[in-house]
């Protein structure tokens, strides 16, 4: 009975901890540990993973300086001791069988890695919940080849989230895969990274996470180095694409993923606590556009193909370089409110 060890990374989520760290501990399968990695929160948290630990001896407790929820992760690496690695969010929560059943996948397959569905649940300000079930549009096990021909369907299910996958440590360890000091979009590169090399892929068409948004939730504030956090995953999967030999062949998914940092970067420069002024924030996207691969995505990006009105505009405006304009209609958007947050956590999950 292998053994699997479960990271929760945690900072300030008192209100939500105590619900996760349960299904951790309600799962059907028992030959767990559960990591709990207290990354120097000031709200109670830590004191309620010490809680934990008296009452389970499954549970390990590790207190840290703030770090940043990667290297927390790494913290929870490097004490694990489990065949294979979950990685849950402590404002989430999960099904008692997810583990029992992923791990039978993972061990009858001799997978590198599961990947599952999930709920993406919606809570409104009223506290009313929409719950959507999100499938993988493949089924079963992938070899090498097979996982590669067929990336697109493997892309269209959150190939950047942690929670909706199980991964075999030996695998992660072989490939040195750990995560960066990158401070948005870690979760991303150390899912890149796993996906050079992968061997075999499992496909569990069923939903064992539930992914909770609430609105009015997310604290969205201005990040100096946002673009160049954004870039370096654009950069890494453009490297991914090339190491497989399947540049040509995901050409758009490439373009999308640089679209998607200068995407992000107008919306860093639209939100309230900017230092930018308006004739600054024209000038930094003028010279984002100079860079080549960004003015490449811009040129390429079939918006005949767009469904969404709003992000049409913006390609075309950044097209003929009007760049004032742009800026002018994202922060338009951002003054949406409800509707943006929506839409920029669909973006934001897609892109990292």
């Amino acid at each position: 009975m292998s053994k699997v060890s479960i990271i929760m990374p945690i900072y300030n989520v008192a209100e939500q901890l105590e619900k996760a760290i349960q299904c951790a501990l309600k799962q059907t399968y028992t030959n767990i540990e559960i990591i709990l990695v207290d990354d120097g929160s000031t709200d109670g948290s830590g004191a309620l993973c010490d809680q934990y630990r008296l009452k389970d001896s499954r549970i390990i407790v590790i207190h840290q300086k703030n770090a940043g929820s990667g290297f927390a992760r790494n913290a929870g690496l490097d004490q694990a001791t489990g065949e294979y690695i979950y990685f849950a969010d402590p404002d989430d929560y999960f099904e008692a069988n997810l583990i029992e059943e992923t791990v039978a996948k993972a061990t009858e397959s001799n997978a590198d890695i599961v990947v599952f569905g999930y709920f993406d649940e919606v809570v409104d300000k009223e506290g009313k919940v929409t719950t959507t079930e999100k499938l993988p549009k493949l089924i079963g096990r992938l070899e090498q080849e097979s996982f590669r021909d067929n990336f697109r369907d493997h892309y269209a299910l959150s190939p950047y989230a942690l929670w909706n996958k199980l991964f075999n440590y030996a695998f992660l360890k072989q490939h040195d895969c750990r995560f960066t000091d990158q401070k948005v979009g870690q979760d991303a590169l150390f899912n890149q990274r796993a996906g050079f090399d992968a061997t075999t892929i499992y496909y569990q068409p069923k939903a064992y996470y539930h992914y909770v948004f609430r609105e009015g939730s997310a604290v969205n504030r201005y990040r100096k180095e946002r673009f160049f956090y954004e870039y370096t995953i654009a950069n890494q999967f453009e490297e991914w694409m090339v190491y497989w030999k399947k540049a040509e062949k995901y050409h758009d998914l490439v373009n999308q993923h640089y679209w998607g940092a200068l995407y992000l970067e107008l919306s860093n420069l639209a939100w309230e606590d900017c230092p930018l002024t308006g004739p600054e924030k024209e000038e930094h996207i003028e010279a984002l556009m100079e860079n080549p691969k960004i003015k490449q995505a811009i040129s390429e990006i079939e918006t005949e193909k767009e469904k969404n009105t709003f992000v049409k505009i913006l390609i075309l405006l950044l097209r003929y370089e009007k760049y004032a304009a742009a800026i002018k209609v994202m922060q338009l958007r951002v003054t949406v409110g409800k509707k943006f947050q929506k839409s920029f956590k669909a973006i934001k999950k897609k892109f990292g």
